[in-house]
This record gives structure tokens, sequence and C-alpha cells, in this order.
């Protein structure tokens, strides 16, 4: 099928406006590509019509394409699927035109060097099922109404983006029926009025929520999360305010497979909920208040979470005692417990961890004598962190 001419023509335009350091786009220059775009890089085009429906062109490493994106992409009236992730676009505003793409089920800007505001209109764009605008310089102008007619919307990307001024946005985000992945990162979340949480449903369908490196997000976000827990699978809340204790709800959470709480101010241990967890695979709790004795922490570990659990961060808290015996977690492949006060013997509390990848234990008390033997009881380590302790080595 042999594209639309104008839409050729739309392209090329685009084109003139990029550098293209990777040479990218040179399929766009040979003489039978010429004629016909449907063949070029990034495109396609509907077999029956020859209309153009997706233009991918993300770059997958180092940014492929520099300039400005052309207004003359408007001409692309069937495209549906748009990424140009990870380019550069030198700081350009928001393309506005792109909200007349009302034909758009996905839309990917992520990491492409843009600036200004995100237009309400893209509210316009009633087919949208992903949305990323992540990693750029981008801010709203009000609120976050613009996202509620997006009925049909299942992966929303705003990471980066300022939405300082959102005091909204939890009731927004939660009212989008479809929704299954949210990421809000570094985006300067207002403060969560514990109040405000009557009025906001909760998210069943979600199965992905990254709230984390927002400084007002405290542990009031807890009572929506424990209620839109049904199909949470990974919940990334590291690098907030969360205080108090771990609560206990989280062992409800049936799907639950990572979790990260590092980098808050938790404190006390781990709740004895956690080991009914039969999913979890990657517990991520490094840099909190976490005190006691290890022993605790582990007592509360076993259940069917010990043969799930495969990464266990604890590093950096106020742990002490005795460094217990790691055997009952048999599929771990990354332990770090680094920056505590535990002590005791490492190489027993970890010789039989043969899928270890990674092993972090600096700046405790532990003692011993590592040997070569035992360290090839480990074939796939990568990394090794054993500095700052009490140990012996023979190799």
């Amino acid at each position: 099928m042999w594209c639309i001419e104008r839409e050729r023509q739309a392209l090329l335009e685009f084109k003139k406006g990029l550098i293209d350091d990777k040479n990218r786009l040179s399929s766009w220059w040979t003489e039978y590509a010429k004629k016909n775009c449907c063949n070029w890089e990034g495109v396609q085009c509907s077999n029956q019509t020859g209309h153009i429906l997706q233009l991918d062109l993300q770059a997958w490493h180092k940014p492929s394409l520099r300039g400005k994106i052309s207004p003359l992409l408007i001409e692309l009236h069937h495209l549906s699927y748009l990424d140009l992730s990870y380019n550069d676009f030198n700081q350009s505003q928001f393309p506005k035109f792109i909200t007349l793409h009302s034909n758009l089920k996905y839309l990917y800007l992520e990491n492409a060097n843009l600036s200004g505001q995100i237009p309400s209109q893209l509210g316009n764009l009633s087919r949208l099922q992903s949305l990323g605008l992540g990693g750029n310089y981008l801010k709203i102008a009000e609120n976050l109404d613009w996202l509620s007619p997006l009925v049909s919307i299942e992966y929303l990307s705003l990471t980066s983006v300022n939405l300082s001024v959102a005091n909204n946005w939890l009731k927004v985000v939660a009212g989008l029926p479809k929704l299954s992945g949210l990421w809000l990162r570094d985006c300067d979340l207002p403060l969560i009025i514990p109040s405000s949480l009557l009025h906001v449903n909760s998210s069943k369908a979600l199965t992905d929520l990254d709230l984390s490196g927002n400084p007002h997000m405290t542990s009031s976000i807890f009572p929506w999360l424990f209620n839109s827990s049904t199909n949470l699978a990974r919940v990334y809340l590291s690098s907030n305010q969360l205080n108090g204790s771990i609560p206990n709800a989280f062992g409800n959470m049936n799907s639950l497979q990572d979790l990260f709480l590092d980098d808050n101010q938790l404190e006390g241990g781990i709740p004895k909920s956690f080991e009914d967890i039969c999913t979890l695979t990657t517990l991520g709790l490094f840099e909190n208040n976490l005190n006691g004795q290890v022993l605790e922490f582990f007592k509360n570990l076993k259940g069917c979470l010990k043969d799930s659990l495969e990464a266990l961060y604890l590093d950096i808290n106020q742990i002490v005692g005795p460094v217990p015996n790691f055997a009952i977690f048999p599929s771990l492949t990354w332990l770090g417990i680094a920056n505590n006060k535990l002590n005791g013997n490492l190489a027993k509390s970890i010789e039989s961890l043969h899928n270890l990848q990674y092993l972090i234990v600096r700046s405790n008390m532990l003692e011993g004598i590592i040997s070569e033997a035992q360290l090839s009881n480990f074939p796939q380590l990568l990394h090794l962190d054993l500095s700052h302790n009490y140990l012996k080595f023979q190799l």
C-alpha cells in the first residue's frame, strides 16, 4: 500500500526541522522509500487506505533526533500512535497541535526535553489509552480536571511535571475507571488533607503506582492506598515524608510484588502481616528509622513470604543484634543490610544462598572468616561489599 502524498510531504517537513545525529531516518531517502513513506523507519500505514496510523521514533538509547516538532504533523489525520520519547527537542514548547489529533490512542513524549504548560485541550483526546509526558520541563496551569474526560486511559505518566497547584490530583486520577498504571514521581504533589479522602473514589483497576519523590507526601496517603489495594502489584513510595510505623494493612494486598518505602521516616519493625504476602518478591525499606532486634524483623518474614522474596533492602537503618540465618529465603538474589549494627558470623548465615547476585553488608560489626571456597558457593554473584566489618579473608 502506497502512502498518501499529503502525509508524505508532512513527514518530510518534519524531518527538515530535525538534526539526525544517528542517521536514524536514512531509510526516508532511498530511491524507493522516497516514493512510499509506508516503508520509512518508524512509520506504519493502514493496509486498506494507506493513511499513516503510527509514527514511532522513540530513541532507545541516547537521543537520535534533535530540533523541533513540525506543526505540519497535523496532516496525519488518522494517527493513532505517536512516540517521540527520548529525543531532544531543545526545551521547545509543548506541541499544542497534537491536541487536534482526535484519533490518538497512544501518545508518548517522555524525556523529550520539552517545556511550558501542558494544554488542557489534551482532555479532548477522548480515545487516549496511554499518555506519557514524564521527564520534561512541563507544568500545568491550574488543575488536572482536563484528565477527567479521558475515561479510556490505562497508563498515565506525568513524572517530573510540576503539579504543585493540582490540589484535586487524587480525586481526578482515582476517578479514571480503567487506569492501571500511574506514575507521578517528582511532581511536587500538594499535601493530602485526610478529610478530603471522604470524597475520593478507590481505584480498583490500579496495578502500578509510583508517587515517589514528593516532599509533601505523608502517611495520609495510606487510607486511600489500602482502599485501592485489590490489584496493586507494584507500589513505589520512596523519598517522601512517610512516618510512624509501617501499617499492618499492607498484609491485605494479595497481589503485591514490589514494595518500595525507602528513604522515608518510618519507625519500628516489619509488621507480622507481611509474612502472608505470598506474591511479594521485592521489599525496599532502606534509609528509614527502623530499629530493634534483627531476629524480630525476620521472625515476621516467615510464612509464605520466605519462599517468594527475591530482593531485600534494609540498608541504612538502626537494626541491631546477631545476623540471622538467611537460609529461610532460598530465592534471595539481592540482600542489602549495610549501615546497621548487626554482629555475628556472616559466612554461616548466607552459606545456602546460592542464587545471590548482590550482597551488600558494609558498615556493620560482622565477623568470621570468608574463604575462597565459601565464595564459590555464589556462582552468580555480581556485586560484593563486605567493607567496614571485622571479617577476615582467606583467598
